[in-house]
């Protein structure tokens, strides 16, 4: 078949289900294959998911993609359950006796799984424990692209292997080094070709596909660069419109483009051996899609080349960030995306922008979540807030008090509140008017993270726009400040369930629009709930606008954050309901 293909100019590429395996499903590895499998971190052994540590299943892996490579595929993909977690019903992995070995060898001593695992999850500084874990299943994965990368391209010099990702967060709490493992698997004179989840298996609505479309899509794009071929991967499982409509389907694909994505993998059949079905329509929305993709592409958006307001990622928070309870992996998780979903949601510019310990920006729009400022020493932490402007959440500001650096501030005293807890209700942006209502309120009752309630010094610079009652009415404290005209801060948690939910809203909009207003000039869309838009500099201004509600709008305003001297512009859309009709 791929000679025949090859005949009308059309490459194929070959994907194998599995690596390590996704789970179990109730059967074990042939024994014959020496194979041992994954331990996770309650100590459950899988029976067939592999060690992603085992020699033999190392080399076996390593011999069926050589295998695979004597068809010369141009790519050669590795599926997505090549990671240390989400391997149903086990979790995060490995902790085999081979690996308790390598934990024990590299601290020096001897320590049960358990022990290990309480000490790897700990609350407070992060243990030696927590790094060995992080540097091991970093290094194990790169060895073993590595070794496959070697094999294939000796049989296939020509084929580009490639891989699917899923979700960075989880990413980093197996310690991924994702230039470091791309590269390994490209190999010298090779891109870095990669699948990135596009997170919505299943139909939701378009506007929650907006926010976890920063958090997975777009993050991933940002820590593989603007060099790396992206083909995001469109799955609709349990397949046919029953699980996601053809409008829905159509919607991913297009917006797809907001990553710089140079194609699709579509996954719109099942895997049953019933081929296509014609019933569902696919061939005719993607006849409808296709010119307008192709107008697409030929201005690839490049996210190194967004303006606005950036959004900053670590790769390696899993090593830094104060875990709670230490109970869950999930602890480990790092929360640094809120502000792309929120902010891109409500229709300013954002990029988002991968740092390391050395990082040194100056004059930039920044928005900090979570505790990223953990990577960095108290020097960097002050570098950045002062040479730049920035939004801050609460556990963002936390961070910043715990490195002395309170005064930079001008906090004097913080105190968190639980979510639920019968202390905060709601807030109230007193002295200002938003979408004609005075003052209006936003819940702190639920749907939202804890409230760290700042204290400043007499003296210091805060603009209070916002402040937390209780259900009787009394004012408890600030909420969102401008601190010496530069630093806005949002003194809020994210809940585990719900995130930063209750910010969703109106309200808040137009007060981040007003604040920002006061303290810089950014590039938003006014009047226009769940419309991204991105904005992408080079030889020429590029205005992306995706529109991820079901509310159509009959124009957009664009705020721009510097003045504009063109007096044309070329307009790229794709007419609704027409097939093959392209606006220009």
């Amino acid at each position: 078949m791929a000679a025949r293909l090859a005949q009308l100019g059309v490459s194929t590429s070959l994907n194998p289900w599995t690596t390590i395996m996704h789970s179990d499903r109730g059967h074990s590895v042939d024994p014959a294959l020496g194979i041992h499998t994954l331990v996770d971190i309650n100590g459950r052994q899988a029976t067939e998911i592999a060690c992603p540590d085992d020699s033999g299943w190392r080399q076996y892996l390593a011999d069926r993609y050589a295998q695979y490579a004597t068809l010369h595929p141009r790519e050669l993909w590795l599926e997505d359950d090549f990671r240390h977690y989400n391997h149903t019903p086990l979790k995060l992995g490995c902790f085999c006796d081979h690996h308790m070995a390598i934990y024990q060898a590299k601290l020096g001593h001897r320590e049960s799984r358990a022990d290990f695992v309480a000490a790897m999850l700990a609350p407070g500084t992060p243990t030696p424990e927590r790094k060995v874990y992080l540097d091991t299943a970093r290094a194990e994965m790169q060895t073993t692209v590595r070794l496959i990368e070697q094999r294939v391209h000796a049989v296939s010099p020509t084929t580009n292997l490639a891989q699917m990702t899923s979700f960075p967060n989880w990413h980093a709490v197996e310690g991924r080094d994702w230039a470091a493992q791309f590269d390994a698997l490209s190999g010298a004179g090779h891109p870095r070709v990669a699948r990135p989840h596009l997170p919505a298996y299943n139909e939701i609505a378009p506007l929650r596909y907006s926010r976890v479309f920063e958090d997975y899509t777009r993050t991933t794009a940002a820590y593989l660069g603007d060099d790396a071929e992206l083909f995001p991967e469109l799955e609709n499982y349990m397949y046919s419109p029953f699980a996601k409509s053809v409008a829905f389907t159509q919607f991913q694909i297009e917006t797809a483009a907001l990553v710089g994505a140079r194609g699709i993998l579509l996954n719109l059949f099942d895997m049953m051996g019933n081929g296509i079905d014609d019933d569902y329509h696919y061939a005719e929305m993607l006849a409808q899609s296709k010119p307008f993709l192709n107008q697409v592409s030929d201005h690839r958006l490049r996210m190194s080349h967004a303006r606005g307001i950036q959004v900053l990622v670590d790769q390696d928070s899993a090593y830094t960030i104060h875990t709670t309870a230490g109970q869950d992996p999930a602890e480990l998780l790092p929360h640094e995306t809120n502000w792309a979903a929120l902010l891109g949601t409500m229709g300013f510019a954002t990029t988002i922008t991968p740092v390391g310990p050395d990082v040194h920006l100056r004059g930039r729009q920044l928005a900090i979540s979570g505790q990223l400022l953990r990577n960095f020493d108290p020097a960097t932490t002050r570098q950045l807030l002062t040479d730049n402007v920035t939004l801050l959440d609460g556990e963002a500001v936390q961070v910043v008090l715990d490195q002395g650096l309170g005064s930079l501030l001008g906090i004097t005293n913080a105190e968190w509140h639980g979510v639920r807890t019968g202390y905060q209700s709601y807030e109230a942006a007193d002295g200002h008017t938003v979408e004609g209502v005075v003052a209006p309120r936003v819940t702190m009752l639920q749907h939202t993270g804890d409230y760290l309630q700042l204290t400043y010094a007499s003296d210091a610079q805060v603009d209070v726009w916002s402040h937390a009652y209780n259900a009787h009415g009394d004012q408890l404290g600030n909420v969102m400040v401008i601190i010496n005209g530069q630093t806005i801060v949002m003194p809020m948690a994210a809940d585990p369930k719900y995130g930063w939910e209750s910010q969703f809203v109106g309200f808040k909009q137009g007060l981040y629009q007003q604040m920002l207003a006061r303290v810089t000039k950014v590039d938003y869309l006014v009047g226009a709930p769940n419309v991204k838009f991105v904005v992408t500099q080079d030889d020429r201004l590029t205005l992306w606008a995706a529109n991820f509600t079901l509310d159509d709008y009959d124009q957009l305003v664009w705020q721009p954050a510097a003045p504009v001297a063109a007096l044309t512009a070329t307009v790229v859309s794709r007419a609704r309901h027409a097939a093959g009709n392209v606006t220009t």
